[in-house]
């Protein structure tokens, strides 16, 4: 019997969502093993081009990370902008209670990596540590926007 070691498309999976996460500004400030923490709770899950990820209004409640595909964002009706593989949306509500603040569909097939708010809080009160960098790093940004 040989044991074999993790297949390389995993391994590139893995490094691709943690430079992802190193990528998003308030999860900046955390380290590699914090990171896999937030990884571990994370789903990933695939969406058909045209479908609602969120509805302006709704309650929020879990953070996306784009892993393939395209989505539009939307205002009132009105596209403001897309995001692409790397990029995210939804980081309000992990710290926030605030309902949605716009739409999110997706423009084509769409793999998205989703951390769900209550995961997202047993992590922090499991580890002070992410918990700290995090609101640390968050009192920082709010002190830079005018």
């Amino acid at each position: 019997m040989t044991l074999e070691g993790p297949k390389p498309d995993f391994l590139n999976a893995v490094r691709k969502l943690r430079d992802c996460l190193k990528g998003v500004d308030f999860l900046y400030p955390l380290k590699v093993d914090e990171l896999d923490k937030l990884m571990g709770a994370m789903k990933k899950r695939r969406y058909p081009a045209g479908h609602t990820v969120i509805q302006q209004g709704d309650i929020a409640d879990a953070f996306y990370l784009i892993s393939s595909g395209k989505v539009s964002v939307s205002i009132k009706g009105k596209q403001v902008t897309s995001r692409f593989p790397g990029e995210y949306f939804g980081e309000t509500a992990l710290v926030s209670d605030s309902p949605r603040g716009a739409t999110v569909k997706t423009e084509e097939e769409t793999e998205l990596y989703i951390l769900h708010k209550d995961d997202f809080k047993n992590i922090l009160m499991a580890n002070p540590t992410i918990a700290a960098a995090i609101k640390t790093h968050m009192a920082k940004l709010k002190m830079e926007t005018p």
